[in-house]
């Protein structure tokens, strides 16, 4: 059995106010199609990248006891930010100090709350713990690879049941056509099924089309990959290319070969 972590939740006393802090540190979102507002007892925002999202419950009752699971998180963007940076940015955003676990060499971290005294820790950020710049940014790119195979992996799978969908529709369609024709072939609703079944088929055709695009850009991200195979840390990303074709290989008609 395979699960996945669809939302973290957390109770609290304004889920409106708590999703913007967290919103505003994490760089989540809110679901436009459910947009958050301050009367309402539930707030939801989402990882733009896919990952789990959070949810703020309003509840009655206050925190009471230090968290038994909590956050870690480091600064992970194109700003570079390093951990004592973030750490002021996170307080100017209404987090406050814990317990400062940095040491005089510059490891440790930072043990902040947010606005309703839910612990994190602020980590140091991957420059910090990397011998040399260019290599930090050499790990930062075969990340943001991995993030772009996940996201067509579950595009993929998507294209994958609408192509399985709309060919069984067309299918279906022909069998009815075939059996009517052979019924009576004069008959007036031939033509209204003979156009659904040319609909289906023009589906079926652009949803093909879209699976080759998506194997024209699985060739860019393995171009990419090309540079980096030298270096053992690309393995997982290796892994996950992979993983990407064998899915287009099940793709009718859009195989490698």
């Amino acid at each position: 059995m395979s699960l996945r972590i669809r939302h973290i939740t957390f109770d609290c006393a304004d889920p409106f106010g708590l999703a913007q802090f967290w919103g505003n540190l994490l760089g989540y979102r809110e679901d436009p199609r459910d947009p958050n507002r301050p009367e309402h007892d539930e707030a939801l925002i989402v990882d733009p990248h896919g990952a789990a999202g959070l949810l703020f419950i309003r509840v009655p009752e206050p925190k009471a006891v230090k968290n038994r699971v909590h956050f870690d998180v480091w600064p992970d963007g194109a700003d570079w930010l390093t951990r004592d940076q973030a750490v002021e940015r996170v307080l100017a955003l209404g987090a406050t100090l814990v317990d400062d676990r940095r040491e005089p060499e510059g490891a440790g971290w930072v043990v902040l709350a947010d606005p309703e005294g839910n612990e994190f820790c602020v980590e140091r950020s991957r420059a910090e713990r990397t011998i040399s710049p260019e290599a930090a940014a050499d790990e930062h790119l075969r990340e943001e690879l991995d993030l772009a195979y996940d996201r067509q992996l579950r595009l993929l799978g998507h294209v994958r049941r609408r192509l399985a969908d709309v060919s069984a529709q067309r299918s279906r369609l022909e069998r009815e056509v075939s059996v009517l024709a052979a019924a009576d072939s004069a008959d007036s609703s031939l033509e209204a099924l003979r156009a659904r079944m040319r609909e289906r088929t023009r589906a079926e055709q652009r949803t093909q089309a879209l699976a080759h695009e998506l194997q024209a850009e699985v060739s860019s991200f393995r171009a990419e990959i090309e540079r980096h195979r030298a270096d053992p840390e690309v393995r997982q990303a290796q892994s996950s290319i992979d993983q990407l074709n064998a899915l287009l290989d099940t793709l009718p008609g859009v195989g490698g070969d």
